[in-house]
């Protein structure tokens, strides 16, 4: 099989509708907490206003001026467990029709290496129970299992 030469950037103005996409898509391949593309415009916005100073985005692209078909978003956080900067990596997304050509562990080797250029100490994540492409994907990259549980709170429900 060929390696398809994708080019990871930061995502720019014109990827805001395909970003809030594929993080929607996400969403709803899991199965979780379903947001729709226009509700995810928002978190777009961010990201591009933020321009890397507390996250790390990166979409891929197959050839320049092609649209993104593949995103990985981190969020920069200060860790004890770490003693220094970390990661939190939000989501890891690649389009159905570009998934099998190694994309997604090439967005988190991308990751990987603008992680230790920039002298961050440690990454953490999660994927949800039944995604098995996912876990097989980090652990064989070398991320380790955690034993604890996770919770959440959304300010949705006292809105309602």
């Amino acid at each position: 099989m060929n390696e398809q030469p994708f080019i990871f950037e930061p995502p720019n103005p014109s990827d805001r509708h395909a970003m809030a996409r594929m993080l929607a898509r996400d969403m709803s391949d899991l199965n979780q907490v379903v947001r729709t593309a226009d509700e995810l415009l928002e978190v777009s916005d961010l990201i591009l206003a933020d321009q890397g100073r507390s996250s790390f985005c990166r979409v891929a692209r197959p050839s320049e001026g092609h649209q993104a078909v593949g995103i990985v978003l981190a969020s920069i956080t200060f860790s004890v467990k770490y003693a220094g900067k970390a990661l939190w990596i939000e989501n890891l997304f690649v389009d159905h029709g570009w998934r099998r050509r190694r994309l997604g562990r090439l967005l988190v080797e991308h990751l990987l290496d603008w992680a230790e250029d920039n002298n961050i100490k440690g990454i953490d994540l999660e994927a949800y129970q039944g995604n098995t492409p996912a876990a097989l994907l980090y652990r064989s990259i070398g991320f380790e299992r955690l034993n604890r549980e996770r919770f959440w709170f959304s300010f949705d429900w006292i809105n309602d």
